[in-house]
């Protein structure tokens, strides 16, 4: 097994000073299978997303304020020095390395946009890549079962999107399209995967020609190179900002002329068409139910279960409904100072049960054929402190600041990220990640391009879906977090065309965590008529047992 040490060797061995690591693998951006995770192994880090960067003599790991406390627990302090940032990497290394470096990196595990960027801007740098002696992220070489979405579930055919893609081909004077990102191939021809426990893409890439005769290359990277050699002359579109560096490199060995063009799919995969829209309001409904069963069955067994027991549970609820295929990511489940981990998920080392007086923050969600669903609760276990119910009342004046908002259509993502901040910023508080994310279609459970971020300009549009997620941690204590899934729908006002949130999820909020007196006449009434949604959906789909617990969490406030 590779270590920091044999790497460290490596890099005087080659006259090296550094060599990057991200948690990628040629599939930018995507989940990886455990063996393919070179960022773990080598760090003992488990978050999502993180960069290593590993000198001669020491190792910095930069991460988002969502892993600031995991990344810290996690790692060796005396190997690995952690960095909290929201700077890229390109930008934390202008910002912090300010002797010149020889830095290796991967070129399948970066984009074209990014290392141009380090080339054009880290100029007192060098940048190489990887000699072939370093470890390296190792692909899984057997992709699991292959099946193709229901067009019922789809609402579009294969060959449909395929001639939106070669017409756009026709309209750009491109000879083909070469796609990057899993998710849109999985999108533009309807297939999926089981590969991947969570996340049901095919992990490929694609190439799209203008008569419409699609290559895919799964596993077999030389199948890829064999395959460019006909390309030879002519003229491939590729997104510099979703292809590995490395795919621009082969292009330019074989002397195929490239155009740098955003991919066109992503935004026509985050519009979700009308079979799509209504297969989530589908899948919803029916993860209300199971949710509302889970909490039921929490107020009755919540001092006696654990995380894993909570984990387990909601898995058993759902998985009991129609067209559910898995979870959409593993279970975050943290009973008091674990809710304040954000992205915290259970194991038997950490696995905790609940203390009277504490919350319990539950974000979970699953992968239905038709739908894809994300919700984050807090729970109250026993009588919360004053604290605890203030700090949730003031997450729900930033969710309510965002969820309420009216905004012109293509309003970049950071507006509605500024209005749910302010709701919490009068308060002296803040949360270290994004206020929502894009959801695919039984693909990704964070999907771009739009994002409630403070950096997003992507715009949003009619169609997308997307969370709203303000939170609120007190390290070594609690944590609150409310998260429902809003579909973006246009309105009028006043004759002019405006941007709506309708929510998608179906789940009662924590009653015994408002506090009424912080809440305005026009939050309450978002509350109540929010409430009054859940009750009219659920009451006829709920099982007889929980239908007087659903009626009474439901009420007015």
């Amino acid at each position: 097994m590779t270590t920091l040490s044999e790497i460290q060797k490596k890099l005087i061995q080659h006259k090296l000073d550094a060599y990057i690591i991200t948690r990628n693998n040629m599939f930018l951006g995507q989940d990886v299978l455990p063996e393919e995770n070179l960022l773990c192994r080598l760090t003992g880090f488990t978050g999502s997303a993180g960069k290593l960067i590993v000198f001669r003599d020491h190792a910095c790991l930069l991460v988002d304020g969502r892993y600031d406390i995991q990344a810290r627990a996690q790692i060796n302090p005396r190997q690995i020095e952690v960095f909290c940032t929201r700077d890229s990497l390109g930008s934390w290394i202008q910002n912090n390395i300010k002797n010149a470096c020889r830095f290796a990196y991967n070129p399948w595990c970066h984009s074209t946009a990014e290392v141009d960027f380090w080339k054009r801007v880290l100029t007192e740098h060098e940048f190489v890549e990887i000699p072939a002696d370093f470890p390296a992220v190792p692909l899984s070489s057997n992709e699991a079962e292959i099946f193709e979405l229901d067009e019922r579930f789809a609402g579009i055919t294969a060959d449909e999107k395929i001639s939106y893609l070669t017409q756009f081909c026709v309209d750009h004077r491109l000879d083909a399209y070469f796609i990057g990102e899993c998710d849109c191939v999985s999108w533009l021809l309807n297939l999926r995967s089981r590969l991947l426990e969570d996340t049901p893409i095919l992990r490929a890439f694609a190439l799209v020609p203008a008569g419409g005769n699609v290559s895919l290359f799964i596993n077999d990277l030389n199948k890829l190179e064999t395959e460019l050699d006909n390309w030879r002359g002519k003229t491939i579109g590729l997104s510099f900002n979703r292809c590995p560096k490395k795919v621009q490199l082969l292009l330019k060995e074989k002397r195929i002329r490239y155009v740098n063009i955003p991919n066109p799919v992503v935004d026509w995969k985050a519009v979700k068409n009308p079979v799509e829209i209504s297969g989530f309001k589908a899948a919803h409904r029916r993860d209300g139910v199971a949710v509302c069963r889970f909490l039921h069955w929490l107020e009755n067994n919540g001092q006696t279960t654990d995380e894993l027991g909570v984990v387990a549970k909601l898995h058993e609820f759902r998985a009991m409904s129609e067209n559910y295929y898995s979870e959409s990511f593993a279970t975050i489940a943290g009973f008091g100072p674990n809710g304040a981990i954000v992205h915290y998920q259970p194991t038997p080392e950490t696995n905790r049960k609940p203390e009277a007086g504490s919350l319990l923050l539950l974000d979970s969600g699953a992968q239905y054929f038709d739908g894809t669903t994300d919700i984050t609760r807090t729970v109250a276990v026993g009588e919360p402190s004053q604290e605890m119910i203030d700090s949730y009342t003031e997450v729900l004046k930033a969710h309510i600041a965002a969820a309420s908002a009216l905004l012109p259509p293509e309003t970049p993502g950071l507006v509605p990220d500024t209005l749910s901040r302010a709701a919490l910023w009068r308060y002296g508080k803040d949360y270290a990640h994004g206020t929502g994310h894009g959801v695919g279609h039984f693909l990704n459970v964070h999907e771009g391009p739009q994002s409630l971020s403070l950096k997003s300009l992507a715009p949003l549009k009619a169609g997308m879906v997307t969370s709203v997620e303000p939170g609120y941690y007190q390290e070594g204590v609690f944590g609150v977090r409310i998260e429902n899934l809003y579909l973006i729908e246009e309105t009028v006002v006043n004759e002019k065309s405006m941007l709506k949130f309708v929510p998608l999820t179906m789940v009662p909020l924590e009653r015994r965590l408002i506090n009424k007196s912080l809440l305005t006449t026009a939050e309450i009434d978002w509350v109540n008529g929010y409430h009054q949604q859940v009750w009219a959906t659920l009451q006829d789909l709920a099982p007889a047992d929980i239908i007087a617990w659903l009626k009474e969490a439901t009420r007015p406030i």
